[in-house]
């Protein structure tokens, strides 16, 4: 049995420092496997736990234009947050996944396809890429726990293990991003275009896609994948209790 979160729209912060609760909470206090659902009270810039930043962008500079900053405890590329659905997953050895970093991500992204099919989209796995590592923004190339529809993406995920525990996030374009993108050209180092090579939900189906029907879908398609019964649930008290110190910690986080 997994955990369903469904925690909706969230402060940024609060939002990561969940997902690290949760992470740690499984492979140090025996916590429960989850599925997480969530978004952002604000537009957020997520940077994955080893990205560097460009010399200009400052949280000031940020703040000024509206947008929020996470660290990400997952490894990849900036991740622009707002018009996305935003999913973590916190399993590990104990409930039969392989300690690979690649054999998670195929069979997570066989049930985000199986949700997504219901949905009538048929979507693609992405493959190992090396040529864009130094693009800044995750959607610049297509690779691993990525989904694709016609060679152009639209989600993007990431990865992280902790002893015999993973959490993997992953971000679910629903509407087009390529706006918010435009504000960050203001910035010297950032002057470049959206990656030309992505896409949305709401473009793909031509029409526009209610977070609510998204989610129905994905947990279904994770059921069936996974083979697992999702109960929904809360935090516990020890999750709580992690929870005030990783918002504690992230005061001081940029």
């Amino acid at each position: 049995m997994f955990r369903l979160l469904d925690h909706g729209p969230c402060p940024p912060a609060w939002n990561m420092a969940v997902d690290c609760a949760l992470w740690r909470s499984h492979a140090e206090n025996g916590g429960p496997p989850t599925i997480r659902f969530y978004q952002w009270v604000q537009p957020t810039l997520s940077v994955g736990a080893g990205q560097k930043l460009p010399p200009d962008l400052t949280k000031e500079r940020l703040e000024a234009l509206g947008w929020a900053f996470v660290r990400r405890p997952s490894g990849g590329r900036a991740v622009l947050h707002g018009g996305d659905l935003t999913y973590s997953v916190v399993a590990g050895q104990r409930e039969g996944f392989p300690p690979s970093v690649r054999a998670v991500y195929r069979r997570l992204c066989r049930g985000l396809q199986a949700g997504l099919a219901q949905l009538g989209i048929t979507a693609s796995t992405g493959t190992p890429s090396r040529n864009s590592r130094k693009e800044f923004h995750c959607f610049a190339w297509i690779s691993d726990g990525d989904l694709s529809f016609q060679g152009k993406k639209f989600a993007g995920g990431a990865q992280v293990w902790r002893s015999d525990t993973f959490l993997q996030h992953g971000s679910i374009m629903v509407d087009p991003p390529a706006t918010n993108w435009q504000q960050f050209q203001t910035l010297p180092d950032l002057n470049q275009p959206f990656p030309p090579n992505t896409t949305c939900l709401s473009e793909i189906l031509e029409r526009p896609v209610s977070i609510s029907s998204l989610k129905t879908a994905l947990q279904q398609g994770l059921r069936e994948e996974l083979n697992i019964t999702l109960m929904p649930g809360d935090l516990t008290t020890w999750e709580e209790d992690q929870l005030r110190l990783e918002l504690e910690a992230r005061t001081q986080q940029f």
